[in-house]
């Protein structure tokens, strides 16, 4: 399906103008903070600062009106009152411009008659205009390749995951939490009460985008309906479509209207919409990114089987539990294949060679690469999991455990590229602070060779198990 509302527009700028930008930068100046995100993702356009007092700011000088700048202005920010919005809005119809992004707050999601007033008269004055508005109440957008960002901080880096987001403060921790695990954005939308510019435009926007092989939301309720829904059922036919769905409790739907206007709706209904539509729900921000990191990090599965190796004989009982009780099969594997891994080892004492196996101490390097090469031939299963449990350990000291992950990661590096499965790392069970920090860059290590990890059994498991739903639903006739 071609959709005609072709919003590359808004993603690529040539020229900005910052509504709200005052000299003064020692007090909060969300102007300035614009300006200052833009500049620092490199924004290869011009940037024009503005504030009716006029003035001058990094040099660059502070323009008191649209009018008064001396040059075509694609895309506006907006960082004023409420009450100064429609002004902004006519003169932007004067000077051409093409979408505003209103930052500013205090329309309909307050729930007064002023609000709802002000916010009805700049979207009526915008589309009589022929200006597309991004918001109110809203980050804006985060789009690497354009050099647009709502915060100093984030990557530079164009990723192929797209983003729509009711929240901006789910957005920027969404991105965050992506980039810390080496996962980066095409673009991502945070649109706030969505009064022109809604969720069904930027979803049907991001299936057409060649930038985005993923798309993943936060949503807390839709305008359209129907439309949203037929747009979900193009958008999982081509790309892997993650959405966290909030407001299901009746405090949370609540929440959701006085925070973006957002019906929340009935959640039965909408976990009946999303398994039609074959959406993978997500149940937070932090699981978006889990299943996105199986997605673009591990091979399409054949099906639900698989074998868990790792250090930790109580480990082992806790991912048995954890993987089956998502829906994984951890079948016992056959004898014929026990006895080519036992004979690896000089004893069977203090290990496991069942499902999950327990290599405890595997003693060389070459046994460990050995033993992972034979489950990977193994044709009982169809995902290896290895896994690393970092406090569950007694006898052992920091300095040890530091050294054993060190060793740990290396063979994992050198067995990843000779291993058909598809796989995932599992490192876990860390209390003390100085594990913590242990396993943080074992994490950062093992994200930034492109393997997919998970920092607990938990979230691990469950996000194995969605992407491997995920796969057996494709493979279904539609």
């Amino acid at each position: 399906m071609k959709y005609s509302n072709d919003l590359d527009f808004l993603f690529h700028p040539a020229t900005i103008a910052i509504s709200g930008v005052s000299e003064d930068i020692k007090k909060f100046n969300a102007g300035y903070k614009f300006m200052d995100a833009l500049m620092k993702i490199g924004f290869k356009g011009k940037i024009y600062p503005m504030n009716p007092g006029g003035g001058e700011i990094n040099g660059m000088k502070i323009y008191t009106s649209l009018k008064d700048i001396p040059d075509k202005v694609d895309y506006v920010i907006s960082a004023i009152p409420a009450r100064y919005t429609p002004q902004l809005v006519e003169d932007s119809i004067a000077k051409g411009v093409k979408a505003i992004h209103f930052f500013t707050s205090g329309f309909s999601e307050i729930e007064n008659v002023e609000g709802k007033r002000l916010q009805s008269e700049i979207i009526n004055k915008a589309r009589n205009g022929g200006v597309r508005i991004i918001g109110p109440n809203c980050l804006g957008i985060y789009c690497p390749s354009g050099g647009l960002s709502f915060s100093p901080d984030l990557s530079t880096i164009n990723g192929n995951v797209g983003m729509i987001s009711q929240s901006g403060g789910n957005a920027a921790h969404c991105v965050q939490e992506g980039i810390d695990r080496n996962v980066f954005f095409s673009k991502v939308v945070s649109m706030g009460n969505g009064a022109d510019l809604n969720e069904s435009d930027y979803l049907e926007y991001l299936i057409q985008d060649n930038e985005t092989k993923i798309i993943v939301g936060y949503i807390e309720g839709v305008r359209e309906g129907l439309r949203f829904f037929k747009a979900l059922k193009v958008a999982t036919s081509e790309k892997p479509t993650i959405l966290f769905k909030v407001g299901t409790s009746e405090s949370g739907a609540r929440a959701a209207i006085s925070h973006t206007t957002a019906l929340a709706g009935s959640d039965q209904v909408w976990d009946g919409l999303f398994k039609q539509a074959g959406v993978i729900r997500a149940v937070s921000i932090e699981e978006i990114i889990d299943v996105t990191v199986a997605l673009q990090r591990m091979k399409v599965p054949k099906g639900n089987r698989v074998i868990i190796a790792g250090i930790g004989g109580g480990a082992s009982v806790i991912l048995a539990d954890e993987f089956s009780n998502v829906g994984l099969a951890v079948p016992m594997l056959s004898d014929s294949l026990r006895k080519r891994i036992i004979d690896l080892y000089p004893s069977e004492a203090g290990r496991i060679f069942k499902n999950p196996i327990d290599f405890n101490d595997f003693e060389t390097s070459d046994n460990f690469i050995k033993t992972i090469k034979v489950l990977d031939e193994y044709e009982g299963a169809d995902l290896l999991v290895l896994h690393f449990a970092f406090d569950h350990f007694g006898l052992i000291s920091i300095k040890d455990k530091e050294a054993m992950i060190s060793f740990y990661l290396q063979l994992i590096q050198q067995v990843k590229g000779e291993i058909t499965k598809p796989l995932a790392i599992i490192l876990h069970s860390y209390a003390s602070d100085s594990t913590r920090k242990i396993a943080y860059n074992a994490m950062k290590e093992l994200n930034q060779s492109g393997l997919a990890v998970y920092p607990s059994i938990r979230r691990g498991a469950v996000a194995i198990s969605k992407f491997v739903r995920y796969h057996q639903q494709k493979k279904r006739p539609s």
